[in-house]
C-alpha cells in the first residue's frame, strides 16, 4: 500500500474538485474506458447540530459506492466530500472506510490504491463542522501512477444537508424510570437537541420493583399531571418527572372479606377496619346462626391488636392478618334440639302402635261373638 501525505491528499482531491467545477483541461490524455461512477449514496438530509458538543444527531455519516474501470498499474481511486460553496474538502472527524482508504483526521477525503483494472469500493466519511444549509458533492476520479488526475474518469454526486442548531430538551426522572422523547428511549435523565416546535414526552404511570414496592407518577415540575404529554419547545427546557415510592398493604382474611388492601404512599398511614366484631358465616351454617368472632389483627406472627380499627404506618410493605374465631354455639344448639325431637318421635312411636293393635284385636273379638250368637 502506498502511503500518501496529508498535503498530497488535499492537493489531489482539491484538484479533482477544481477540474469538475471549473471545467479545466485534462491533465492526461483521454483513455477509453477510464471512468468512475457514484451510486447508493446515503446521507442524513436533516440533522440537529449541538454547538456545545460539536456533534450532530443523527451523525453526519455519508456513504457511497464508487465503481471504476480502466485502472492501470499503480493507479488509485481518489474520493472526497466537497463543500460546493467553498470548493474545499469538508472537515472530517477521523472516520473513513474502507480500511485501505488513506485519509486524515481533519478532512473527508481519501485515496484508495487499486490492484485491479475495474471494480467498486464502498466509502464512508463522518463529517464535521457543518453549515446551516450545506451544499455538498461526493467527487471521485482515477489517479495514474504519477499522481496525475485522469479527467474523463471524474464523477460527482451532489446533495444538500439542512442543519438546525437545536434547542435542549432535558427530562429528569428517578432511575429506573424510562423516559421517551419523540420515540427515543432512555433511563433517568435524557437530554436531546431538538428543533423548535412540539415534541412528545412520556413516562410510565407506575414502575414496579417487585416485593410490594413501586414508584407512582405524581406530576411534572411545570405543574402538568399528564404522564404522556406534548412539550412546546421554543427555548431550552428542563422538566422533572416527580414520583413517590409506594408500598403494598396486603390483608389476609380467608374467613371474612375485609377491604383496605391497596398501595399506599411512603410515610402515609393506612387505616384498616372490619365491618363488625361478629359476622354471619356463609352457607347453611350461617342460616343456622353460625358466626365469625373478630379477635384482632396480627402481622408476621406478632402480638394481636384487638382494635376493630387498626392504623398502620406505611414505610415498607405490610401483610396484615385479620384473625377470626368460629362460633358454632347456635347451630349446635339447634342441631341438638332437632336430635332431641327426632329421638322423642322415635321413642313414642312403638307405644302408639301397640295401643292401636290392642284396640283392633278387641274389636275383632267382639265382632266374632256377635256372629256366633246369630
Amino acid at each position: 500500500m502506498r502511503r500518501v501525505s496529508r498535503s498530497k491528499l488535499i492537493f489531489r482531491t482539491a484538484s479533482i474538485c477544481a477540474l469538475l467545477i471549473l471545467g479545466a483541461v485534462a491533465i492526461t490524455p483521454l483513455v477509453r474506458g477510464q471512468t468512475t461512477s457514484i451510486s447508493h449514496v446515503v446521507y442524513p438530509s436533516t440533522v440537529i447540530y449541538d454547538l456545545d458538543t460539536e456533534m450532530s444527531t443523527p451523525p453526519l455519516l455519508v456513504k457511497a459506492t464508487v465503481t471504476y474501470e480502466g485502472a492501470g498499474p499503480g493507479f488509485s481511486l481518489a474520493t472526497g466530500v466537497f463543500d460546493l460553496g467553498t470548493s474545499n474538502l469538508v472537515a472530517g472527524v477521523g472516520s473513513s472506510s474502507p480500511s485501505s482508504c488513506e485519509t486524515t483526521s481533519q478532512f473527508a477525503g481519501c485515496d484508495i490504491p487499486l490492484s485491479t483494472s475495474q471494480g467498486s469500493d464502498t466509502v464512508e466519511f463522518l463529517l464535521g463542522r457543518p453549515q446551516n444549509v450545506w451544499n455538498l458533492a461526493i467527487i471521485s476520479g482515477l489517479l495514474n501512477s504519477t499522481d496525475a488526475t485522469i479527467s474523463n474518469s471524474l464523477s460527482n454526486y451532489t446533495f444538500t444537508i439542512t442543519v438546525h442548531t437545536g434547542l435542549t430538551l432535558q427530562v429528569e426522572a428517578p432511575i429506573p424510570v424510562q423516559v421517551t422523547i419523540d420515540g427515543v428511549n432512555g433511563t433517568g435523565t435524557v437530554r436531546l437537541k431538538l428543533e423548535a416546535g412540539s415534541h412528545a414526552v412520556s413516562v410510565p404511570q407506575t414502575v414496579p420493583f417487585g416485593n410490594g414496592t413501586r414508584l407512582r407518577f405524581t406530576g411534572w415540575s411545570d405543574g402538568s399531571a399528564v404522564a404522556n404529554r406534548t412539550v412546546a419547545l421554543n427555548h431550552d427546557i428542563t422538566l422533572e418527572a416527580n414520583y413517590v415510592t409506594q408500598y403494598r398493604l396486603t390483608i389476609i382474611s380467608p374467613e371474612v372479606n375485609v377491604t383496605g388492601a391497596e398501595w399506599y404512599d411512603n410515610g402515609s398511614k393506612a387505616t384498616l377496619s372490619v365491618p363488625s366484631t361478629e359476622l354471619p358465616m356463609s352457607g347453611p351454617l350461617g342460616v343456622l346462626g353460625g358466626r365469625w368472632i373478630f379477635i384482632g389483627w396480627s402481622e408476621d406472627g406478632g402480638p394481636l391488636s384487638k382494635l376493630i380499627t387498626q392504623t398502620v404506618d406505611v414505610n415498607s410493605p405490610h401483610t396484615m392478618r385479620a384473625e377470626w374465631q368460629a362460633d358454632y354455639s347456635l347451630p349446635i344448639t339447634i342441631f341438638a334440639l332437632v336430635l332431641l325431637v327426632v329421638g322423642l318421635a322415635v321413642t313414642l312411636r312403638p307405644f302408639g302402635a301397640t295401643s292401636r293393635g290392642q284396640k283392633s284385636r278387641r274389636k275383632g273379638k267382639s265382632q266374632g261373638r256377635v256372629s256366633r250368637n246369630h
